[in-house]
């Protein structure tokens, strides 16, 4: 029996969500960020939430891993078009936007430390084998495409 392989970047998210609550709560004196202005939170959570749910449906259409498994298509069209990664850079933007909603400062860290992890542990890993999966198809996509936007 192959056994499912559970990627490690949605850990990193679920931290920085735990992060970011805890801060609301457990250091009230840095919540700054007020209504109105915290509903732009709301937006931000809703793009992510589009960006990582159409990258998942492009991804199930390719039959194409979206953990660590060997990929079987490289995909460049939608949203793929514009980055490299826009199922971290949903998580990112759900995070921001998060962030933002609870309207605490020390809750930034969550965003940051998810961006920080994923930018330098795992995209260079992904790319590098994206390189000897796909070769010069996935250097060209490279050149014409942003790592995130």
């Amino acid at each position: 029996m192959k056994r499912k392989i559970i990627s490690i970047p949605p850990k990193y998210f679920y931290l920085s969500i735990i992060i970011i609550i805890a801060a609301r709560f457990l250091l009230p004196q840095f919540n700054v960020i007020i209504f109105p202005y915290n509903v732009l939170g709301v937006i931000l959570f809703l793009v992510g939430f589009y960006f990582i749910f159409w990258t998942w449906k492009i991804f199930k259409k390719y039959n194409t891993p979206e953990n660590f498994d060997k990929s079987t298509k490289l995909v460049t069209e939608g949203l793929f078009r514009f980055s490299r990664n826009p199922m971290y850079l949903g998580g990112f933007l759900i995070l921001f936007g998060l962030f933002i909603f609870v309207g605490n400062l020390v809750s930034l860290l969550g965003p940051v430390l998810y961006f920080l992890f994923i930018h330098f542990m795992f995209i260079p890993f992904e790319e590098e084998k994206n390189e000897k999966t796909f070769g010069q198809e996935f250097i060209d996509y490279k050149k014409r495409t942003r790592k995130w936007i």
